[in-house]
């Protein structure tokens, strides 16, 4: 597909990103007809108008857009005024359904829109909302607008969500009562017997579908029918299947949010303890310990907890038994006869940091190489990746342990409990000062993020959260290192390992050829990109444990999960594969290694939750030489932007969970990230839109009124300058 015009690539991308806003359109309808002053649900409804609107201006698809934007004006108004919509709306949008679902078959069938229906939908829409005429758009972006001299104040609109109206959990006991049961709020379980309702008259029209198919299949037998009534009916059949199918996917996201909750608890379960754990040790070994928590407010997957307090423990009793001195050698070293245990949990994105800090003795690196020597075994040079050798299986400093601070013993256990998880675990520490270490884990285990690739014939997925950026990378452009195939990135050049040696038999590598679809991964700090034979997508996977299949496959994934075509995929464990390729490929070469280093590119961030606008900001800024990493909305980008740095972010205003407006705010609130520059790219062309994006510090505003890529990359090149 990526050899193919970046006009049809980009209708083809539309059509399936307008099946799937159509399918939320549909269910959002029927809530807005069973209550039409539902404002959740006329924000979604917007949302998806507003959406087709910049995907079919993108896709050049101009009836689609005019349709879209001549709805999302009356919508807007509805919205903002706070009436319920009228029953002759509610016709329009039903009507504008149907015309889409036209146009959709037509596009996914690759043949020309049959405007005759959008055209009656719009007339009605300006005749009935009194929209004033909308030109369609030429292909060319605005230029980014003159700040005004008096920005008019506007209140943000709230981004637009699944319709799940939940309220939040004011303490542990609204939720948990005991480890095996829990207490949800009226509104919760209205909308899970809502939508098992829905699911339930679901599972009837399926079952009539199948009938249908019984009985078109018997008259087929009995020659009742010709080929051209066959065909009108199966064409019926597949688009109601089709469309119960969409219903169904609306509805289980539906569900996501509020039995996500269900699970949750909060993390006082887990630190609630601590205190008296490391308060008994102390006096066990004759030392004083002061115990402070913060963040336990914080609510994850019961299963993370209950998994996270068995290693939570041993570093606590660790820390009080082997880090911290007694008081007779605190007072001598200068310090307060009491040691400090912080333990501090935060979230990042979508996942969980715990951090465990003392202020004792800190780890002695000399008797770490001198227990990988009793052993045997070359200890790393560097002292970060030294300190990570005492988390390696059977990895123990027992013989010295008057010499180091016991940290070596049984750390191996945490490791691999982390890793059940899919979380990763590093240390920090500084002689007579003090250790830290951090574990990250994911907030749920029950679903998981992920990127589905192919290695030798066989789907797998990667945990999105550790996939830095994907890309299809001409071989001629890897260098060779060492005897080894690299990238080069800003930072040390990155080696490039097939996933199949990584994962190990029955996997084989095949050839790159002239391109090599590669995944760069990211964990603990550090890089390895991946090559893989093919990149599917990234999907929500519902993840099972993998039971009774042997220690030695059970540590290579985290688990595995079934998808739409009834294949069960398995999940790898990223941080094993990062043991792996530093086993076979020994530490990560330095730039100074490299005899011919190219100069990094700029790396462009573009935000926009259409995939059709994304891709065709993604093609015009590939081809022009920038390093381009895409994200859905706002609350995926910061994600990304707090992984790794971005010369520039381009970015949609209006996004679900966070929108562009709120991006750009989070951007400059930040002092690491204030310095970013921000353009906003957006069909919300009017003074006041402009003022608040401003406002919240954008660095330009350009309209999608059209796309003159031109524009778009003058605008770039004046903020961070040119790449070709």
């Amino acid at each position: 597909m990526a050899d193919e015009p970046l006009a049809v690539r980009l209708r083809a991308i539309f059509a399936e990103e307008l099946e799937e806003q159509l399918a939320q359109m549909r269910v959002t309808l029927a809530a807005l007809q069973r209550d039409p002053a539902d404002r959740e649900q006329l924000r979604v409804i917007f949302r998806v108008m507003h959406t087709l609107k910049g995907a079919a201006r993108a896709a050049g698809i101009p009836a689609i857009e005019q349709v879209s934007h001549a709805l999302e004006g009356d919508l807007a108004r509805a919205r903002d005024m706070a009436k319920p919509l009228t029953a002759a709306q509610l016709a329009l949008l039903l009507e504008a359904a149907d015309a889409f679902g036209g146009a959709r078959e037509q596009l996914s069938a690759n043949q020309p829109v049959d405007t005759s229906a959008l055209a009656i939908v719009l007339q009605r829409a300006r005749r009935g909302g009194g929209v004033a005429h909308f030109t369609p758009a030429r292909s060319s972006i605005s230029a980014p607008a003159v700040p005004v001299s008096e920005p008019v104040a506007a209140e943000p609109t709230p981004p637009a969500a699944i319709p799940t109206p939940l309220r939040a959990a004011s303490s542990t006991e609204e939720r948990v009562v005991h480890r095996d049961q829990v207490r949800i709020g009226v509104t919760e379980a209205d909308l899970i017997t809502a939508a098992a309702g829905e699911i339930a008259v679901l599972a009837t029209a399926l079952a009539d579908h199948a009938t249908d198919v019984r009985l078109l299949r018997s008259r087929l037998r009995n020659e009742q029918c010709g080929a051209d009534v066959v065909e009108r009916e199966l064409a019926i059949l597949m688009r109601r299947a089709g469309d119960d199918a969409r219903t169904l996917t609306a509805i289980s996201g539906r569900l996501d949010e509020p039995l996500r909750h269900l699970r949750q608890r909060s993390l006082s379960d887990l630190t609630d303890t601590m205190e008296r754990v490391a308060r008994d040790v102390a006096r066990d070994v004759g030392k004083e310990i002061h115990v402070v928590t913060d963040g336990d407010t914080i609510e994850a997957d019961r299963v993370v907890i209950e998994a996270l307090r068995e290693p939570l423990l041993h570093l606590i009793r660790n820390a009080v038994d082997h880090g911290i001195e007694t008081p007779a050698a605190r007072t001598a070293a200068g310090k307060a006869p009491e040691g400090k245990l912080h333990i501090a949990l935060a979230m990042h994105g979508d996942r969980l940091q715990l951090t465990l800090s003392d202020d004792g003795g800190g780890l002695d690196l000399a008797a770490i190489r001198r227990a990988h020597e009793r052993r045997g075994h070359a200890a790393p040079a560097d002292a970060s990746a030294l300190m990570r050798t005492i988390f390696d299986d059977g990895f123990s400093t027992r013989e010295s342990a008057t010499t180091l601070s016991g940290r070596g013993v049984g750390l191996g256990i945490v490791r691999a409990s982390v890793e059940r998880l899919g979380g990763t675990v590093d240390v920090e520490s500084t002689k007579g000062r003090g250790t830290t270490f951090v574990i990250e884990v994911p907030l749920s285990i029950a679903t998981l993020r992920a990127l589905l690739v192919v290695v030798s014939g066989v789907i797998v997925a990667l945990p999105s959260t550790f996939v830095s950026r994907v890309s299809a990378v001409r071989t001629q452009k890897l260098e060779r290192v060492d005897g080894r195939d690299v990238m080069i990135t800003r930072g040390p050049p990155v080696p490039v390992i097939p996933l199949a040696t990584l994962i190990g038999p029955p996997y084989k590598s095949g050839e790159w050829g002239e391109r090599a679809q590669v995944v760069m991964l990211e964990a603990a700090g550090q890089h390895i990109a991946v090559t893989v034979d093919d990149m599917l997508d990234e999907r929500e996977l519902i993840m099972r444990p993998l039971e009774y299949v042997g220690a030695e496959t059970s540590a290579a994934t985290v688990g595995v999960a079934l998808i739409g075509t009834g294949d069960l995929v398995l999940i790898l464990n990223v941080p094993k594969l990062f043991a792996e390729a530093l086993r076979t490929a020994g530490s990560l070469p330095s730039s100074a290694s490299v005899k011919r280093a190219a100069a990094p590119r700029a790396r462009i961030l573009v935000v926009d939750d259409s995939i059709t606008s994304r891709t065709l900001e993604q093609s015009v800024l590939s081809a022009a030489g920038y390093d381009v990493v895409t994200a859905v909305d706002g609350a995926e980008a910061w994600r990304a932007i707090e992984r790794s740095p971005f010369s520039l972010v381009v970015s949609d205003v209006e996004m679900p969970h966070l929108d562009g407006i709120g991006l750009c705010e989070r951007i400059r609130a930040n002092p690491a990230t204030a310095a970013l520059p921000v353009i906003l790219v957006t069909s919300l062309d009017e003074p006041e839109h402009r003022a608040r994006g401003l406002e919240a510090g954008a660095d330009a505003y350009v309209a999608k009124s059209s796309f003159d890529q031109d524009v778009l990359l003058d605008t770039v090149r004046q903020l961070i300058g040119r790449e070709d």
